[in-house]
Protein backbone atom coordinates (compact mmCIF):
# COMPACT_ATOMS: atom_id res chain seq x y z
CA UNK A 1 0.00 0.00 0.00
CA UNK A 2 1.56 3.27 -1.16
CA UNK A 3 0.73 6.08 1.26
CA UNK A 4 0.47 9.72 0.16
CA UNK A 5 0.89 12.86 2.22
CA UNK A 6 -1.87 15.47 2.51
CA UNK A 7 -0.39 17.79 -0.13
CA UNK A 8 -0.23 14.96 -2.65
CA UNK A 9 -3.87 14.06 -1.97
CA UNK A 10 -4.97 17.70 -2.33
CA UNK A 11 -3.12 17.95 -5.64
CA UNK A 12 -4.69 14.72 -6.94
CA UNK A 13 -8.23 15.86 -6.12
CA UNK A 14 -7.59 19.29 -7.58
CA UNK A 15 -6.55 17.89 -10.95
CA UNK A 16 -8.69 14.78 -11.42
CA UNK A 17 -11.55 15.22 -8.95
CA UNK A 18 -13.82 16.76 -11.58
CA UNK A 19 -13.53 13.57 -13.63
CA UNK A 20 -13.24 10.80 -11.06
CA UNK A 21 -14.30 10.43 -7.45
CA UNK A 22 -11.33 9.97 -5.15
CA UNK A 23 -11.92 8.36 -1.76
CA UNK A 24 -9.27 9.09 0.86
CA UNK A 25 -8.53 6.23 3.21
CA UNK A 26 -6.44 6.82 6.29
CA UNK A 27 -6.35 6.13 9.99
CA UNK A 28 -8.49 8.27 12.24
CA UNK A 29 -7.30 11.75 13.11
CA UNK A 30 -4.63 12.13 10.40
CA UNK A 31 -6.20 15.13 8.67
CA UNK A 32 -8.54 13.73 6.01
CA UNK A 33 -11.10 16.44 6.78
CA UNK A 34 -8.33 19.04 6.62
CA UNK A 35 -7.96 18.17 2.93
CA UNK A 36 -11.43 19.64 2.36
CA UNK A 37 -10.49 22.87 4.14
CA UNK A 38 -7.26 23.11 2.14
CA UNK A 39 -9.21 22.76 -1.11
CA UNK A 40 -11.75 25.39 -0.03
CA UNK A 41 -8.91 27.86 0.48
CA UNK A 42 -7.32 27.07 -2.87
CA UNK A 43 -7.91 29.90 -5.41
CA UNK A 44 -8.85 27.24 -7.95
CA UNK A 45 -12.10 26.64 -6.00
CA UNK A 46 -13.01 30.26 -5.24
CA UNK A 47 -16.19 30.05 -7.33
CA UNK A 48 -17.24 26.60 -6.12
CA UNK A 49 -20.10 25.95 -3.70
CA UNK A 50 -18.28 24.13 -0.88
CA UNK A 51 -20.22 21.33 0.82
CA UNK A 52 -18.81 19.19 3.63
CA UNK A 53 -21.01 16.40 5.02
CA UNK A 54 -20.62 13.68 7.66
CA UNK A 55 -22.43 10.77 6.02
CA UNK A 56 -23.11 9.07 9.37
CA UNK A 57 -25.39 11.97 10.33
CA UNK A 58 -27.47 11.97 7.15
CA UNK A 59 -31.09 10.85 7.01
CA UNK A 60 -34.16 11.01 4.74
CA UNK A 61 -34.25 14.41 3.09
CA UNK A 62 -30.55 15.13 3.55
CA UNK A 63 -29.95 14.76 -0.19
CA UNK A 64 -33.28 15.24 -1.99
CA UNK A 65 -37.02 15.25 -1.41
CA UNK A 66 -39.81 14.09 -3.75
CA UNK A 67 -41.95 16.74 -5.41
CA UNK A 68 -45.26 15.81 -7.07
CA UNK A 69 -46.39 17.63 -10.20
CA UNK A 70 -50.06 16.60 -10.33
CA UNK A 71 -50.77 18.68 -13.43
CA UNK A 72 -48.26 16.76 -15.51
CA UNK A 73 -48.69 13.57 -13.54
CA UNK A 74 -45.07 12.97 -12.55
CA UNK A 75 -42.83 13.22 -9.49
CA UNK A 76 -39.39 14.77 -9.30
CA UNK A 77 -36.44 14.69 -6.91
CA UNK A 78 -35.63 18.18 -5.60
CA UNK A 79 -32.07 18.50 -4.22
CA UNK A 80 -31.28 19.78 -0.76
CA UNK A 81 -30.07 23.37 -1.08
CA UNK A 82 -26.76 22.60 0.66
CA UNK A 83 -25.43 21.08 -2.57
CA UNK A 84 -25.79 24.36 -4.46
CA UNK A 85 -27.71 22.65 -7.26
CA UNK A 86 -31.08 23.99 -8.40
CA UNK A 87 -33.20 24.80 -11.43
CA UNK A 88 -31.12 27.94 -11.97
CA UNK A 89 -27.73 26.46 -11.03
CA UNK A 90 -27.11 23.22 -12.87
CA UNK A 91 -25.18 21.85 -15.81
CA UNK A 92 -26.07 23.66 -19.01
CA UNK A 93 -26.92 26.97 -17.34
CA UNK A 94 -24.62 29.79 -18.39
CA UNK A 95 -22.57 30.99 -15.40
CA UNK A 96 -23.63 28.12 -13.12
CA UNK A 97 -21.36 27.65 -10.10
CA UNK A 98 -19.75 24.20 -9.73
CA UNK A 99 -19.80 22.36 -6.42
CA UNK A 100 -16.98 21.06 -4.23
CA UNK A 101 -18.54 18.18 -2.29
CA UNK A 102 -16.81 16.29 0.50
CA UNK A 103 -18.56 13.16 1.79
CA UNK A 104 -16.84 12.20 5.03
CA UNK A 105 -17.17 8.79 6.70
CA UNK A 106 -19.01 7.47 3.66
CA UNK A 107 -18.11 3.83 4.36
CA UNK A 108 -19.74 4.06 7.82
CA UNK A 109 -23.06 5.37 6.45
CA UNK A 110 -26.19 3.24 6.46
CA UNK A 111 -26.64 1.35 3.21
CA UNK A 112 -29.71 3.33 2.13
CA UNK A 113 -27.71 6.56 2.57
CA UNK A 114 -24.94 5.13 0.38
CA UNK A 115 -27.58 4.30 -2.21
CA UNK A 116 -28.99 7.86 -2.15
CA UNK A 117 -25.49 9.31 -2.43
CA UNK A 118 -24.51 7.04 -5.32
CA UNK A 119 -25.69 9.40 -8.12
CA UNK A 120 -23.64 12.21 -6.56
CA UNK A 121 -20.55 10.04 -6.27
CA UNK A 122 -20.75 8.43 -9.70
CA UNK A 123 -22.71 10.85 -11.88
CA UNK A 124 -22.35 14.29 -10.20
CA UNK A 125 -26.14 14.36 -10.01
CA UNK A 126 -28.42 15.38 -7.12
CA UNK A 127 -32.01 14.34 -7.66
CA UNK A 128 -33.05 15.49 -11.12
CA UNK A 129 -30.25 18.03 -11.49
CA UNK A 130 -26.68 17.51 -12.68
CA UNK A 131 -23.96 19.57 -11.04
CA UNK A 132 -22.38 22.36 -13.03
CA UNK A 133 -19.34 21.57 -15.13
CA UNK A 134 -16.14 21.44 -13.09
CA UNK A 135 -17.83 20.09 -9.97
CA UNK A 136 -15.66 17.94 -7.71
CA UNK A 137 -16.85 15.15 -5.44
CA UNK A 138 -14.51 13.29 -3.11
CA UNK A 139 -14.97 11.07 -0.07
CA UNK A 140 -13.07 9.94 3.00
CA UNK A 141 -13.17 7.00 5.34
CA UNK A 142 -10.97 5.06 7.74
CA UNK A 143 -8.81 2.06 7.01
CA UNK A 144 -10.68 -1.24 7.27
CA UNK A 145 -7.85 -2.58 9.47
CA UNK A 146 -8.79 -0.06 12.19
CA UNK A 147 -11.95 -2.04 12.90
CA UNK A 148 -14.19 1.04 12.95
CA UNK A 149 -16.97 -0.37 10.77
CA UNK A 150 -15.96 0.92 7.34
CA UNK A 151 -17.19 -1.12 4.37
CA UNK A 152 -17.85 -0.53 0.69
CA UNK A 153 -19.18 -3.24 -1.63
CA UNK A 154 -16.74 -4.58 -4.18
CA UNK A 155 -18.70 -3.52 -7.28
CA UNK A 156 -18.84 0.03 -5.91
CA UNK A 157 -15.17 0.09 -4.96
CA UNK A 158 -14.31 -0.54 -8.59
CA UNK A 159 -15.92 2.78 -9.56
CA UNK A 160 -13.85 4.82 -7.10
CA UNK A 161 -10.21 5.90 -7.02
CA UNK A 162 -8.71 5.00 -3.65
CA UNK A 163 -5.93 7.21 -2.27
CA UNK A 164 -4.31 6.04 0.94
CA UNK A 165 -3.22 8.96 3.09
CA UNK A 166 -0.58 8.62 5.77
CA UNK A 167 -0.09 10.46 9.01
CA UNK A 168 1.89 13.69 8.68
CA UNK A 169 5.44 13.61 9.95
CA UNK A 170 6.31 15.89 12.85
CA UNK A 171 7.96 18.50 10.56
CA UNK A 172 4.92 18.45 8.24
CA UNK A 173 2.46 18.92 11.10
CA UNK A 174 4.68 21.55 12.74
CA UNK A 175 4.75 23.60 9.52
CA UNK A 176 0.97 23.29 9.21
CA UNK A 177 0.59 24.23 12.88
CA UNK A 178 2.53 27.48 12.52
CA UNK A 179 0.11 28.60 9.80
CA UNK A 180 -2.97 27.44 11.69
CA UNK A 181 -2.52 29.04 15.11
CA UNK A 182 -1.41 25.96 17.02
CA UNK A 183 -0.26 27.00 20.48
CA UNK A 184 3.56 27.46 20.73
CA UNK A 185 3.69 25.11 23.74
CA UNK A 186 2.16 22.28 21.70
CA UNK A 187 4.50 22.98 18.76
CA UNK A 188 7.55 22.87 21.04
CA UNK A 189 6.28 19.70 22.70
CA UNK A 190 6.04 17.85 19.38
CA UNK A 191 9.63 18.76 18.46
CA UNK A 192 10.89 16.62 21.32
CA UNK A 193 8.29 13.85 20.92
CA UNK A 194 8.40 12.89 17.27
CA UNK A 195 7.19 9.36 18.12
CA UNK A 196 3.74 10.92 18.57
CA UNK A 197 3.54 10.87 14.78
CA UNK A 198 4.28 7.17 14.41
CA UNK A 199 1.43 5.01 13.12
CA UNK A 200 0.06 1.63 14.12
CA UNK A 201 0.91 0.67 10.52
CA UNK A 202 4.59 0.99 11.44
CA UNK A 203 4.14 -2.14 13.57
CA UNK A 204 2.51 -4.18 10.81
CA UNK A 205 4.38 -6.41 8.36
CA UNK A 206 6.73 -4.27 6.29
CA UNK A 207 6.60 -1.35 8.75
CA UNK A 208 9.68 0.21 10.33
CA UNK A 209 8.86 -1.41 13.69
CA UNK A 210 7.60 -4.74 12.33
CA UNK A 211 7.94 -7.45 14.95
CA UNK A 212 7.98 -4.98 17.86
CA UNK A 213 4.92 -5.10 20.16
CA UNK A 214 3.26 -1.70 19.82
CA UNK A 215 1.69 -1.77 23.29
CA UNK A 216 5.16 -1.96 24.83
CA UNK A 217 6.90 0.42 22.39
CA UNK A 218 4.40 3.26 21.89
CA UNK A 219 1.18 3.28 23.89
CA UNK A 220 0.53 6.97 23.16
CA UNK A 221 -0.85 6.55 19.63
CA UNK A 222 -3.86 4.66 18.26
CA UNK A 223 -3.66 0.90 18.57
CA UNK A 224 -6.54 -1.05 16.93
CA UNK A 225 -5.79 -4.03 19.15
CA UNK A 226 -6.55 -2.11 22.35
CA UNK A 227 -9.54 -0.28 23.79
CA UNK A 228 -8.36 3.32 24.21
CA UNK A 229 -10.42 6.24 25.41
CA UNK A 230 -7.95 8.89 24.22
CA UNK A 231 -4.71 8.85 22.25
CA UNK A 232 -2.47 11.16 20.26
CA UNK A 233 -3.30 12.00 16.65
CA UNK A 234 -2.77 15.19 14.65
CA UNK A 235 -6.46 15.95 15.28
CA UNK A 236 -6.28 15.43 19.05
CA UNK A 237 -3.14 17.59 19.21
CA UNK A 238 -5.14 20.35 17.53
CA UNK A 239 -7.79 19.91 20.22
CA UNK A 240 -5.11 19.95 22.93
CA UNK A 241 -3.83 23.24 21.50
CA UNK A 242 -7.25 24.83 21.98
CA UNK A 243 -7.24 23.70 25.62
CA UNK A 244 -3.67 24.87 26.30
CA UNK A 245 -4.42 28.27 24.78
CA UNK A 246 -7.18 28.74 27.39
CA UNK A 247 -5.22 27.31 30.33
CA UNK A 248 -5.39 30.53 32.38
CA UNK A 249 -9.10 29.82 32.84
CA UNK A 250 -8.54 26.38 34.41
CA UNK A 251 -7.11 25.12 37.67
CA UNK A 252 -4.37 22.49 37.46
CA UNK A 253 -6.68 19.49 37.91
CA UNK A 254 -9.15 20.67 35.26
CA UNK A 255 -6.38 21.34 32.75
CA UNK A 256 -4.84 17.91 33.34
CA UNK A 257 -8.23 16.19 33.11
CA UNK A 258 -9.10 17.90 29.82
CA UNK A 259 -5.75 17.06 28.28
CA UNK A 260 -5.94 13.45 29.52
CA UNK A 261 -9.36 13.14 27.89
CA UNK A 262 -7.94 14.46 24.63
CA UNK A 263 -4.47 12.93 24.16
CA UNK A 264 -4.39 10.32 26.91
CA UNK A 265 -2.92 10.43 30.39
CA UNK A 266 0.71 9.79 29.41
CA UNK A 267 0.62 12.44 26.69
CA UNK A 268 -1.01 14.92 29.07
CA UNK A 269 1.77 14.41 31.63
CA UNK A 270 4.42 15.19 29.01
CA UNK A 271 2.54 18.25 27.80
CA UNK A 272 2.08 19.38 31.39
CA UNK A 273 5.85 19.77 31.71
CA UNK A 274 5.94 21.98 28.62
CA UNK A 275 3.06 24.05 29.96
CA UNK A 276 5.14 24.79 33.04
CA UNK A 277 7.98 25.94 30.78
CA UNK A 278 5.50 28.02 28.79
CA UNK A 279 4.32 29.74 31.93
CA UNK A 280 7.88 31.07 32.37
CA UNK A 281 7.70 32.97 29.07
CA UNK A 282 6.86 36.68 28.74
CA UNK A 283 3.48 37.67 27.37
CA UNK A 284 3.45 38.49 23.66
CA UNK A 285 2.14 41.98 24.46
CA UNK A 286 5.23 42.65 26.60
CA UNK A 287 7.55 41.48 23.84
CA UNK A 288 5.89 43.85 21.38
CA UNK A 289 5.79 46.76 23.83
CA UNK A 290 9.42 46.49 25.00
CA UNK A 291 11.45 44.31 22.62
CA UNK A 292 14.79 45.75 23.75
CA UNK A 293 14.24 45.16 27.46
CA UNK A 294 11.68 42.33 27.73
CA UNK A 295 13.31 39.47 29.69
CA UNK A 296 14.59 36.37 27.92
CA UNK A 297 13.78 33.14 29.82
CA UNK A 298 16.74 31.21 31.22
CA UNK A 299 15.30 27.76 30.46
CA UNK A 300 16.16 26.57 26.88
CA UNK A 301 12.68 25.07 26.31
CA UNK A 302 11.03 28.29 27.51
CA UNK A 303 13.25 30.20 25.08
CA UNK A 304 12.02 28.05 22.19
CA UNK A 305 8.38 28.56 23.21
CA UNK A 306 8.94 32.33 23.42
CA UNK A 307 10.41 32.45 19.91
CA UNK A 308 7.48 30.39 18.63
CA UNK A 309 5.14 32.96 20.17
CA UNK A 310 6.85 35.55 18.01
CA UNK A 311 6.30 33.35 14.97
CA UNK A 312 2.66 32.37 15.51
CA UNK A 313 1.18 35.49 17.11
CA UNK A 314 2.56 38.26 14.91
CA UNK A 315 -0.31 40.00 13.14
CA UNK A 316 1.10 43.16 11.54
CA UNK A 317 4.32 44.81 10.42
CA UNK A 318 4.89 46.75 13.66
CA UNK A 319 4.68 43.51 15.65
CA UNK A 320 6.99 41.85 13.11
CA UNK A 321 9.59 44.57 13.64
CA UNK A 322 9.32 44.34 17.44
CA UNK A 323 9.53 40.53 17.43
CA UNK A 324 12.58 40.60 15.19
CA UNK A 325 14.30 43.04 17.55
CA UNK A 326 13.51 40.78 20.49
CA UNK A 327 14.66 37.58 18.79
CA UNK A 328 17.93 39.23 17.73
CA UNK A 329 18.81 39.31 21.43
CA UNK A 330 18.50 35.51 21.66
CA UNK A 331 20.98 32.75 20.91
CA UNK A 332 22.08 32.36 17.28
CA UNK A 333 20.33 29.00 16.85
CA UNK A 334 17.05 30.55 18.03
CA UNK A 335 17.48 33.38 15.54
CA UNK A 336 17.94 30.80 12.80
CA UNK A 337 14.85 28.86 13.95
CA UNK A 338 12.82 32.07 13.94
CA UNK A 339 13.95 33.05 10.44
CA UNK A 340 13.33 29.58 9.00
CA UNK A 341 9.84 29.32 10.47
CA UNK A 342 8.83 32.76 9.24
CA UNK A 343 10.25 32.19 5.76
CA UNK A 344 8.09 29.08 5.35
CA UNK A 345 4.90 30.51 6.84
CA UNK A 346 1.97 32.56 5.61
CA UNK A 347 3.25 35.42 7.81
CA UNK A 348 6.35 35.92 5.66
CA UNK A 349 4.79 38.95 3.93
CA UNK A 350 4.69 40.81 7.28
CA UNK A 351 8.46 40.57 7.60
CA UNK A 352 9.54 41.26 4.00
CA UNK A 353 10.24 44.96 4.58
CA UNK A 354 11.68 44.63 8.10
CA UNK A 355 15.37 45.40 7.58
CA UNK A 356 16.72 43.57 10.65
CA UNK A 357 14.82 40.49 9.51
CA UNK A 358 16.29 40.78 6.02
CA UNK A 359 19.74 40.84 7.60
CA UNK A 360 18.81 37.81 9.71
CA UNK A 361 17.80 35.97 6.54
CA UNK A 362 21.05 36.86 4.80
CA UNK A 363 23.16 35.84 7.78
CA UNK A 364 21.50 32.41 7.85
CA UNK A 365 21.30 32.02 4.05
CA UNK A 366 17.53 31.57 4.19
CA UNK A 367 15.15 32.47 1.36
CA UNK A 368 11.43 33.19 1.33
CA UNK A 369 9.06 30.57 -0.03
CA UNK A 370 5.72 31.30 -1.68
CA UNK A 371 2.49 30.25 0.07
Amino acid sequence: MLLLNAKQVVNAIKHVGHKRTIIIQGENGVGKSAVFHALRKDPHFTNHVAVGLDCTQMSDGSVWMPDIDREVGVSRELPNERFGVSKTNQRGINGARPSLVFLDEIAKAKQYIKDVLAPIVYERRVGNYEMAEGSVVFCATNLSTEGLGDSIQAHLRNRLVFAYMRKPTQPEWYTWGIDNNIDPIVLACTEQNTNWFDSFLDYEEGGKYAGTPQDKHNDLIFNPRLSQQAYITPRSLHSASDIVAERENFDTDTLQALLSGTIGRAGAEVMGAYIRFGDETPAFSKIVASPSTCPIPTNPVAQIITVLKCVTQTGNRDEAEACTEYVMRNRRELQSMFANNIANSVRASLFVTVKPFQQLMNDNKIYFTTK
